[in-house]
């Protein structure tokens, strides 16, 4: 049975805020065109095309035709993992991994694009989660970034972003303890339930998660991902986002992306408290090199 959630009076507030102070897209993701390029020398010119920074927008434009087939629907994958994983140096890595790894992942993918576009989220990650479909290293937390997308275009429910800070946010807020394992109900409910708040508090569904994962962010002083200018009214347009770093600064963030592709690709055999350690002290100093532009 479904117990029936009301929205946190701060996620409330914090719509409210958002909507005062301009209703502003997410910032966009920066990432490493280089670091992508040698995992996937094959998609060079296609990743050289990916604007620096990538907005969701961005990448809802890549994954129209991701239900076409699965060249499609592998492009439009990688897009959304750039997107996804952002500065974090091992997101090549894991998503090289992930289609390498699996047998025909890129006809699973334009699969799982059709069903999210024609029927809706749910139904979408009802199919990917039987084992016969599962892509062995995709979690739920990438995969629902990838279904976002797939089925934001089509005529169903939406596919919300289920990962650790939106799923963290809920638990912490409403003590909701949603999973990030393949469980079918939980996601129904989760993107439903969304979805009921999403209509009292006039946002799109899309829009109510990514202020839950903002507040997320925001409250971690050590993320990546913060961005509490979105619910502060500016007096003037904010300045563009600049398309680079000085040069010796994007040499030291390419080199701290070589240490954790190469980590990660030695992590099946290392404790994963270490794992956790050398990933948080990768982002810790992406945002002092970032802090000094």
């Amino acid at each position: 049975m479904t117990t029936r959630r009301t929205a946190p009076e701060s996620l409330r507030e914090s719509v409210l805020l958002w909507k005062e102070a301009g209703g502003s897209e997410q910032p966009p993701s920066r990432w490493s065109p280089t670091t992508w390029q040698r995992r996937f020398p094959e998609y060079a010119e296609y990743l050289s095309d990916l604007p620096m920074p990538i907005s969701r927008a961005d990448v809802a434009a890549r994954c129209r035709d991701a239900a076409d087939g699965p060249e499609q629907a592998t492009r439009a994958f990688i897009a959304a993992m750039v997107w996804g994983h952002g500065p974090v140096g091992y997101g090549a890595f894991r998503t090289k991994r992930i289609l390498d790894e699996n047998a025909a992942a890129g006809s699973t993918l334009a699969s799982v694009a059709r069903i999210a576009r024609d029927q809706g989220g749910p139904e979408a990650f009802a199919w990917l989660a039987q084992r016969q479909h599962r892509l062995h290293w995709l979690g739920v937390a990438f995969a629902t970034k990838y279904l976002f997308f797939c089925a934001a275009g089509g005529s169903g429910r939406p596919a919300l972003v289920l990962d650790r800070l939106v799923r963290d946010w809920l638990f912490n807020s409403l003590d909701w303890p949603l999973t990030l394992e393949w469980d079918v109900d939980d996601y129904r409910d989760y993107v439903e339930t969304m979805g009921t708040w999403a209509v009292e508090l006039d946002i799109a569904p899309g829009n109510l998660e990514m202020l839950v994962f903002q507040l997320a962010a925001n409250a971690d002083p050590r993320s990546l991902w913060s961005a509490p200018e979105l619910f502060t009214a500016a007096s003037s347009p904010s300045p563009p986002i600049p398309q680079g770093v000085p040069e010796g600064s994007a040499e030291l963030l390419e080199m701290l992306d070589d240490a954790a592709g190469i980590f990660a690709s030695y992590s099946s055999a290392t404790d994963q408290d270490d794992v956790a350690d050398f990933e948080r002290g990768i982002r810790n100093l992406k945002r002092i090199i970032l802090a000094r532009r």
